[in-house]
Formats: structure tokens, sequence, C-alpha cells
């Protein structure tokens, strides 16, 4: 019985320090990453007034980029987390407003983040999918203007604490709590304009706009993203599905087998225009087959 227990009192031994070591690991790891300096490389751009670009941000924002599912309606930031696991992280004010980035950040800030995910300290922004997005010169020029011109919100926010699960999520899944670890910053660069009578390719524009590859991943075979994961999107997931089909299930969250799409999927989307879910559809049907479908999909 003596050998057992001294036995049993070993192993919890060799537990306790072997979970030490791995938390001591990720909150190195990930401490590391949050302190770390960039320098990088940021291109000008011509900050557009006209209507038909501020209009063009509006949409991206609201419909295409889905910002104001994190910033909120207001673009004054709002608490995404606030648990011991996860943290406490807020989203960015992004407005001219007391507490507001918009106040002392320059055009060539907002470019820095969207590009690079890099603050003007040079420090990774926390909690922003910079490394998703992929947006055209003119279509980030346009954002940055309607960011500008929103009304200032006096929206202040505590300063980011991140929880022991967001900080491994960040290590070993790809969280974007620093996501400047996650750009390559000497390639990163600006989506190139594709061929406005090309639908499949409008379609390629949009998905990167909207940073589909979040939770879909790069090849669309999902599974990323917050339980249950992304559905798979290539012809292994939707093959059968016709247009109205996928209409339907980005705008009612329901798929042709009658499953419903979890609202990890942001009803946003389905903000977009007929012909721009069209284009993206368009763009899916080109992809090759990739993984297996998810639960919900069979």
């Amino acid at each position: 019985m003596k050998r057992l227990l001294k036995g049993l009192v070993w192993i919890v031994a060799v537990l306790v320090i072997l979970a030490s070591g791995l938390v001591g690991y990720v909150y190195a790891v990930s401490g590391a990453r949050l302190s770390k300096s960039y320098t990088v490389s940021v291109p000008s751009l011509t900050i557009p007034s006209d209507p038909a670009s501020l209009a063009r941000g509006k949409y991206i924002v609201e419909k295409v980029s889905q910002c104001t599912d994190c910033h909120g309606p207001d673009l004054g930031g709002k608490e995404m987390e606030n648990n011991f696991a996860m943290g406490r992280l807020h989203s960015a004010n992004l407005t001219r407003g007391r507490g507001g980035i918009g106040a002392r950040y320059t055009d060539q800030d907002f470019v820095r983040t969207m590009l690079h995910g890099v603050r003007p300290d040079g420090k990774s922004v926390v909690y922003m999918p910079s490394a998703d997005y992929h947006f055209t010169e003119h279509d980030l020029a346009s954002v940055i203007a309607y960011v500008k011109s929103v009304p200032p919100v006096d929206r202040e926010h505590p300063a980011p604490a991140a929880g022991p699960m967001t900080r491994a999520l960040s290590v070993f899944v790809g969280f974007p709590l620093s996501p400047a670890s996650l750009i390559d910053h000497d390639r990163v660069t600006f989506a190139t304009p594709k061929d406005e009578h090309n639908p499949a390719a409008i379609g390629e524009q949009l998905v990167g706009t909207a940073g589909c590859v979040g939770c879909h991943g790069p090849e669309f075979a999902g599974g990323g993203g917050p339980p249950p994961g992304a559905g798979n999107i290539t012809p292994v997931g939707i093959g059968s599905w016709t247009q109205q089909d996928f209409l339907t299930a980005v705008r009612d969250h329901k798929r042709p087998n009658g499953t419903t799409i979890d609202d990890a999927m942001p009803r946003g989307y389905g903000q977009m225009s007929d012909a721009d879910l069209c284009n993206i559809f368009a763009f899916l049907k080109t992809l090759p087959a990739k993984g297996e479908k998810t639960k919900n999909q069979k």
C-alpha cells in the first residue's frame, strides 16, 4: 500500500512539473510575441474624400470585412472577453472621441495596423486578425477614409490582459493575440485589383477583403474559428449547392439539408449585395476539392 501511495505521489509530482513547464512555456512564448518590436515598411496611401469612396468604405466596414462585428456599430469598441480563461480583451475605439485611436493615428498608422498588424510604437496590435485580411489599395484607402469620417465616440477601454487560454491558443493554433507574429512582413502588400468582368476573380478579391481564411482556412476546408468550427466551403462541402442555396445559407443560416449554421459565422455577411455574394459563390466553385465535410454538412 505504501509503495502504491508513493508511486501515486511521484506521478502527481511529475504531472505538476510538466503542467508548470507547459504554462511557463506558453507565457514565455506569448509574452515574447507581445513585447517584440517590429520595423516595417509602410506604403503611403492617398486617402480619398469623395462620396463614392466613403460609401465604398462604409460598405466594406459594415457588410464585407465585418469591422462592426467587433468594434460595434459606432466603431467605438466593446468588451470581447472578460473572464479568467480568456482574459480581458476589448476591441479598439476607432473614432476621434476620448479613448479612441482616431485622434492620434495618422493615415500611415492605420495602414501599418491593417497591413502589418503593428501599432505606431512598433509592437503588435492585440486580438485583431490583421493577417486574415487582404485589401486592394483603393479599398483600404476607402476604409480609412470612412473610419476617419464617423462621429467621435467617447469610450475608454482598459489595457488588454491575456488569460491562459488565450495565450495557449495563440501559441498552438494561431489565435490572433499578437497578429504581427503571423504575418510575413517582407512579403505583405496590397491585393491586386481583379478583372471586374470576371465574377470568380471578383469573388476571390471579396473573400480576401472579408477575411474568410481566418475561420475557413487558406484552402477553405474549414475547421477553424470558434466551436463548432467553420464549414468546408470547397466542392467537398458545397459542391452540390446551387447559387440560391448559397445565398440562403449566408443570409438565413440554413443549409440545403435543413441544418442551421452557427452564429459564429457572422450574419452580417448576408448584408452583402446579391452581386457580391454570387461572385463569391462563383469563386468557391473554382476551388479544388479539399478535406472532408463537417458534421452538419453530411
